[in-house]
């Protein structure tokens, strides 16, 4: 059954783009009578039909976990600001997979995450995107079901630094 469902979102997705119908294409019709514009006048603009409107579609993320840290209420120009850390869960689990993506304000260079010692750099995508995929150390039993804060680090080209607390769930 579900290679049938897949075999047919292939067709579907393989088979032709529609055509515009014929009722839509705009031809001059010959018993229609000829009108003629006043001297001076500018001609008549065409006009078309305008064909089907686009189809939004969403794009499914891989981000289920979205953490906005509190903005304080006055920045100083040039401090490092940190709107946003995504992860791929809130729970995450022993040797599974992790992905991150932090979003900063434009002055940002570098961005790091850590926890218990350890600390990983995050590549940077574009000015204000940090994105890293990994699979996650294994977590010994008995700290399996605790809530921990990953630290995220985000400096500036003058070195400024934030730093920003995400809870996230080991399992």
């Amino acid at each position: 059954m579900i290679q049938s469902a897949a075999l047919l979102l292939a067709l579907v997705a393989a088979g032709p783009s529609p055509s515009p119908s014929p009722a839509a294409t705009a031809q001059p019709s010959p018993a229609a009578p000829a009108s003629v514009a006043p001297a001076g006048a500018p001609p008549a603009a065409a006009t078309t039909s305008p064909g089907p409107a686009p189809v939004a579609t969403a794009t499914p993320t891989p981000y289920a976990y979205r953490f906005v840290p509190r903005q304080p209420d006055h920045i100083e120009p040039g401090t490092p600001q940190i709107f946003a850390v995504y992860l791929n869960s809130k729970q995450l689990r022993s040797l599974g997979p992790i992905l991150i993506k932090v979003v900063t304000s434009p002055d940002v260079t570098k961005v790091i995450s850590r926890n218990g010692g350890q600390e990983g750099s995050i590549p940077m995508i574009a000015p204000g995107d940090f994105e890293a995929n990994g699979k996650l150390p294994k977590v010994p039993f008995i700290a399996a079901g605790i809530t921990i804060d990953l630290e995220f680090v985000a400096t500036s080209s003058t070195g400024q630094k934030v730093t920003v607390r995400v809870p996230v769930r080991i399992d």
